[in-house]
């Protein structure tokens, strides 16, 4: 596939993610195999009769963290993307067990999550026990996130943007830790003349749409592990200049009762993968010390 930008990381094969040693357990830590989530991943993916059609993976700082990202098909299609599960672990503490739906834009390779289907699983004691039921819950969701994101891409296609309305789009993304000061006239460049001209509308109108995959065409040479994050909040600001609220799987279906276990939770809007600033300050410390 091709579509992760690693950072500090290395893009390696699956048969590489499985051979990766993991450490023991303690009375407070549980790790788990990278392999081990993404054969339980795997296994629902299919059981729910969906084809993994597309497989990228990369491992950061000595293997002790994974990212992955399949590209996930099941006889339905959109003429602008198709949709993406991104997988990820850890073995040093850095962030929980954790996998999100998202979407992968044809034309660019571009990639991003929306966050209304995510999981995320501390690794304490009765990870295993809890791990499949929670993929499965979430992975429920899927056909409608895959209607809510239809209507979504359609809301911003239609929204034509002011130039006032972008620049403050632009610093307010910096407050909200979404990119750094130095990727504003890098998203600006890219919203004012797109590498793909698919992304005008009409031949020449910028768009909502524009402007999205302005900034995740940026974020391709960002950390892939602070993807996610970052274009979940994104889209949060996004639905709500074109939409004028947040769009949520409310507006397609109800959702069943989350599962609820010991130490872990269900999200739908990823709240348990820490912030970009998060990672960084936690990494910077670890690295000091």
């Amino acid at each position: 596939m091709g579509i992760l930008g690693a950072g500090r990381g290395d893009i390696v094969s699956e048969p590489e993610v499985f051979l990766t040693t993991t450490p023991e357990a303690t009375e407070t830590h549980y790790p788990i195999p990278h392999g081990t989530l993404i054969e339980t991943v795997r296994d629902v993916v299919r059981g729910a009769q969906w084809s993994i059609t597309d497989t990228d993976y990369a491992l950061f700082h000595e293997n002790n963290e994974m990212f992955a990202v399949w590209r996930i098909q099941n006889g339905q299609s959109h003429p602008d993307y198709d949709l993406t599960i991104g997988l990820r672990n850890s073995h040093n503490k850095m962030f929980a067990a954790g996998m999100a739906v998202g979407s992968y834009v044809m034309v660019c390779s571009n990639l991003d999550f929306s966050g209304e289907v995510a999981i995320g699983r501390k690794h304490t004691r009765y990870i295993l026990r809890d791990l499949r039921g929670l993929v499965e819950t979430a992975f429920s969701k899927v056909q409608a996130m895959r209607i809510l994101q239809d209507r979504r891409i359609e809301v911003y296609k239609e929204n034509t943007p002011s130039d006032t309305e972008v620049h403050d789009f632009l610093i307010r993304s910096v407050d909200q830790n979404i990119m750094a000061n130095s990727y504003v006239p890098k998203v600006l460049k890219e919203y004012r003349t797109p590498s793909h001209e698919e992304f005008f509308r009409d031949g020449r109108v910028r768009t909502g749409w524009t402007l999205l995959n302005a900034y995740t065409e940026v974020f391709k040479k960002v950390n892939a592990l602070t993807l996610p994050d970052r274009t979940i909040k994104l889209h949060r600001m996004l639905d709500i200049l074109c939409n004028g609220s947040e769009m949520s799987l409310e507006d397609v279906s109800t959702p069943e009762p989350d599962a609820v276990a010991e130490d872990c939770t269900l999200i739908e809007r990823f709240k348990n993968w820490p912030s970009v600033a998060a990672y960084r300050r936690t990494r910077a410390s670890r690295e000091r010390n």
